[in-house]
């Protein structure tokens, strides 16, 4: 077995401040009961790779099919992406999040740096960001169903999961906390044999917003939220973040 090289870590994490965020790719179609699974955890904005973020901001949990929550280790795993790999000792859907966070702070010349109001009094602004990246795991074949949620502040909420196939129709609700997301503006990439490709969605009252497969490849969805609440003394603003990723096959 080829062991893997030490590559040095571009560090862009800092890159959250202008739209960089995490995503999760599964390394292959679907896993098998009794085995294990693994997933990528790469860094970038709207599915472009761009480096990686520090690891010790990093957390992440899998929700089993029976609603089980299980934390879980990031491994190293090449110059562009982190590991998370888990058990799957039935069948079902496996809901994987990580989740990242950062705070910084915008002074009165307009640029960043890092740490709160405790280390920046003066600053102009303090933000608070939490990022979280989510996507299903099926365990078994032909799979479709409702899978479980993991209750994070910002969700993107599949109304049903399965096997996306060119041509099928994708509907998703965006919740902040516990509730759909009214007006939110969603970044949606896709990267497939007509190439790369992005655009914008809207979700309406119910917090919905409805995706045609027009062909095979990855698909990332971005939602983002900002509330202008804060802790006294440490940030001003909370910025959320969630990705979906999904892929397309013929």
């Amino acid at each position: 077995m080829k062991e893997k090289q030490n590559v040095p870590l571009c560090d862009t994490t800092d890159l959250m401040v202008y739209g960089h965020e995490p995503w999760l790719e599964m390394a292959g179609s679907h896993g098998h009961a009794g085995g294990s699974v693994e997933v990528y955890v790469k860094w970038g904005h709207n599915m472009q790779v761009d480096g990686l973020a520090r690891k010790e901001g990093m957390a992440a949990l899998v929700v089993a099919p029976g609603g089980e929550k299980e934390e879980l280790a990031l491994a190293d795993g090449g110059p562009d992406y982190y590991t998370v790999g888990f058990p799957t000792p039935v069948d079902g859907f496996y809901h994987i999040i990580t989740k990242n966070t950062g705070s910084y702070v915008l002074d009165k010349e307009g640029k960043h740096h890092q740490g709160t109001r405790r280390e920046h009094p003066d600053a102009a602004q303090a933000i608070f960001y939490n990022q979280y990246a989510q996507t299903f795991v099926p365990v078994g074949h032909d799979l479709e169903g409702v899978p479980q949620g993991a209750g994070t502040p910002l969700e993107i909420i599949p109304a049903v999961w399965k096997q996306w196939r060119v041509g099928d129709e994708i509907s998703l609700q965006v919740q902040f906390r516990g509730k759909p997301l009214d007006g939110a503006t969603l970044d949606v990439a896709c990267n497939g044999p007509g190439g790369y490709r992005q655009w914008q969605e809207m979700t309406g009252g119910d917090g919905c917003i409805n995706l045609q497969a027009r062909e095979p490849g990855r698909c990332l969805v971005v939602a983002r939220h900002r509330l202008e609440e804060g802790e006294e003394g440490v940030y001003d603003a909370l910025s959320l973040t969630a990705t979906l990723y999904f892929f397309v096959t013929k």
